[in-house]
Formats: C-alpha cells, structure tokens, sequence
C-alpha cells in the first residue's frame, strides 16, 4: 500500500473537489445530457397520440414510435453510464478514506497508544468511510439531475398547459416544509449512530472485562446515545 498523508481536507466538498474533481466534470456533463433528454420521449410519445387521434398516416405513427424507442434507449443507456460511473467514482473515494484512516492510526498509536484510537479507527473504517465514499459519488450529480429532471419536465408543462403547470408545482409545496425538518431528524439520528459505533468500538477493541460487564458497559453505551439523541431532539423544537 502506497504511503498516505493522514491529513484530510477541513470539509466535506473541499474532499470531494480534491479526490474526484476531474471525474465530477465528467459526472456533470453526463447529467445535462441526462435531463436534457428526460423530455424528448414525452414529445414522441404526445405527437405519436395526436396523430393516432387525427387518424394520420400509420407509416408516420410507427416511425414515431421507432423514434421513441430509440430515445428511450439513448435515455437509459446514458442513465445506467451515470450511475456506473458514479459508484466507481465513489469505490475510489472509500479506498482513498480507507488509507487515510488506516495512515491516521499509524500516527495515533505512536501519539495515544490505547484502545481508543484503535476502537474510534475500526468504527470509521466499518462504518463511516462507505456512506462518505458514496456521497462523493453523487454529491454534485445527483442534485443537479434532480433539479434538471425537475426544472425541464415543468417547462414541458408549461409549453403544454400552464394550469396544469401551476397544479404540478403546488404539489412540490408541502414538501418545501416537511423535507427539511425530516432532514434533521435523519441529521441527528446519523450522529449519535456514529457516536455509537465509535464508543462500541472501543468496547471491543479495548475489551479486558467478562462478557457479562462488557455487555452492561454496552449497554450504558446504547442509553446514553438514547438519551443524547433524545435531548438533542427536544432542544431542536
């Protein structure tokens, strides 16, 4: 294994430029080109029906649907390019963390030699390092083809109908207000999760006493992350 520098970016976008920002442009390219497409088999599909309605040529029907299966196709072999992509993007983030942590303890065990560092170390690399690598991967794309997806299926709407239009968009209100809230739930839960694992590893790294007191000291360990995430919640409202 290559030497590694301990020593990670101070955030998490700073990492994600710094590992991968070659590959996010590519990733970025890739997504346009994704939701660009998203509403050309809605305009095959919209003329293939009228023109069935007006009792056209059945040659021009089927050549729109030949026209339509082809862009499907086009549309999903860009959309399974992007998401292959994407995870070897975010395989090569979690080995990059994975040295990181792994050079990290060599520089602990020399500075804080215990079980703690050990313990902390096995969590992150169990835990922690595979939904960071993961973000890496969709942390620039995947909002962007949402919002891409979103964006360019609306003004197809409007094009078409702007009361139909306006009657899509205030379905996306309630959620304006509700996502955010169950957002930070989810935020608190994930940090006292990893505050867990993190002290649960040091349990078992560190473990000198019998099983039965070892299972009590857990067992602590599990309230106080109960009654941390519980007092968290509360000071929120």
């Amino acid at each position: 294994m290559p030497h590694v520098r301990y020593w990670l970016p101070p955030t998490i976008f700073r990492y994600v430029f710094a590992v991968s920002w070659r590959h996010q442009i590519a990733l970025l390219i890739l997504t346009v080109c994704t939701f660009l497409l998203e509403v050309v088999p809605l305009e095959i599909q919209r003329r293939g029906v009228n023109d069935l309605v007006k009792q056209r040529s059945f040659a021009l029907v089927l050549t729109l649907c030949a026209a339509y299966a082809g862009a499907v196709l086009v549309q999903g072999g860009t959309k399974l390019a992007l998401n292959v992509y994407r995870g070897w993007v975010g395989e090569n983030a979690t080995r990059d963390l994975r040295r990181h942590v792994l050079a990290y303890l060599r520089v602990a065990r020399d500075i804080a030699p215990g079980a703690e560092a050990r313990g902390v170390g096995a969590a992150m690399i169990v835990g922690e390092v595979e939904p960071i690598g993961g973000f890496v991967g969709s942390s620039i794309f995947e909002p962007l083809l949402q919002a891409g997806i979103l964006l360019s299926v609306l003004a197809y709407i409007v094009h078409l109908d702007r009361w139909m239009a306006a009657a899509a968009f205030g379905l996306f209100l309630p959620q304006l207000f509700f996502v955010p809230l169950m957002q930070a739930a989810i935020n608190r839960r994930a940090g006292a999760r990893v505050w867990l694992l993190r002290q649960l590893g040091v349990s078992a790294v560190g473990a000198h006493a019998a099983p039965s007191q070892q299972d009590q000291s857990d067992g602590k360990r599990i309230a106080s992350c109960g009654s941390i995430w519980a007092s968290s919640s509360s000071s929120s409202r």
